[in-house]
């Protein structure tokens, strides 16, 4: 089958900057390796990375009966969402790593929850491992979505590493033929693990986990602070290049504690059984609220694997989140945590 002209250079562009994107960058080498990866697969599936395009039939968001699910050109956005997308390309490239170390058996089979229509967490592993070391399941709510990265798939010859283009929703899916998986990647969450269904595509998929298998994320953690509120400062827009304002604000924060950390074991306690639950977290005591402090904060940090985690503000996942003044009824009674699983999935207090 003769190729195109195009196809090679569209396929050189995509080795090279792929490549580079399992390696050790800087910020500003991360900012233009995916907006290079970004431009070509724009080009290729005629889907950007934009907000709300105008001119398309899919809405900005859906509402779905475990959370909310952002349209393909919404997640073609999120690659846009730098550190973000490079830290998940070295987590898996570095769990891929260790398995195939301790000799589990190859190929490793992944299954990827919620691919958007670049597939952008998995496609630049191929320029580091082998169609006989993986492969990998794709899963999407969105037809155009699977026919987007089928496209790109087409254009960079990478047929060899997929194994299935599978339309569903993931808190649904089953596998054909009883099949379980070495890892599963899922990226589907809102910074306090609010909005978007990643606890209940967890909780579902983890019946589908080999017993030494993994997810990705490995935990995601929220966390409870108090803060002196008018004291903080917002980060700068490009808030992945913005490290002083983190600093600046953690002199005003006291941590209280520890609210959710969702991973393959812990996810298993957060099954929905009826149409609004609340599931119960913890009760914080009066005595630990202090009056110098006036607001309560969630502070996400996603550990993706091992030491490759993503910090406070280094990613749309892990902004702030302003949850409640702190006032009299609080510094007399406490509160109780829950987390609510609905269509609009959030930790919520009384």
């Amino acid at each position: 089958m003769s190729v195109s002209k195009e196809s090679l250079n569209h396929r050189t562009v995509f080795e090279l900057y792929s490549k580079k994107l399992t390696e050790q960058l800087t910020t500003p080498e991360v900012i233009n390796t995916v907006n290079q990866l970004h431009q070509l697969y724009s080009k290729i599936t005629a889907i950007e990375g934009i907000l709300a395009p105008s001119d398309t039939d899919e809405v900005f968001e859906e509402l779905s009966e475990n959370g909310t699910r952002v349209n393909p050109y919404m997640a073609a956005y999120c690659f846009l969402d730098y550190v973000r997308s490079y830290k998940f390309t070295l987590g898996i490239k570095k769990l891929v790593s260790d398995m195939l170390q301790s000799g589990d058996q190859k190929p490793l089979q992944i299954l990827y929850a919620g691919t958007g229509p670049y597939a952008s967490l998995i496609l630049p592993l191929t320029t580091v491992f082998s169609a006989n070391q993986i492969q990998v399941t794709l899963l999407d709510i969105h037809q155009s979505s699977l026919d987007a990265v089928n496209n790109l798939i087409s254009t960079f010859n990478l047929e060899a590493y997929f194994n299935g283009y599978i339309k569903a929703d993931a808190t649904r899916f089953i596998p054909d033929d009883h099949i379980n998986y070495d890892i599963i990647i899922s990226e589907t969450m809102d910074k306090a693990l609010r909005k978007e269904p990643q606890v209940a595509i967890f909780n579902h998929l983890h019946q589908f986990l080999k017993p030494n298998g993994a997810f990705i994320p490995e935990e995601i953690r929220v966390d409870l602070y108090q803060s002196k509120w008018g004291e903080e400062k917002n980060p700068a827009f490009e808030y992945f290049l913005d490290t002083e304002t983190r600093k600046h604000n953690a002199a005003f924060r006291e941590k209280i504690t520890n609210l959710m950390a969702i991973n393959k074991h812990a996810v298993t306690k957060f099954k929905r059984t009826h149409s609004d639950q609340h599931l119960f977290l913890n009760k914080i005591d009066p005595k630990n609220f202090k009056a110098e402090y006036t607001a309560l904060l969630l502070l996400t940090e996603v550990q993706i694997y091992k030491d490759v985690t993503l910090i406070e503000d280094e990613s749309i996942l892990t902004e702030k989140y302003y949850l409640s003044p702190l006032n009299d009824k609080v510094f007399q009674s406490g509160l109780s945590f829950y987390y609510k699983m609905d269509n609009d999935p959030r930790i919520v207090f009384d």
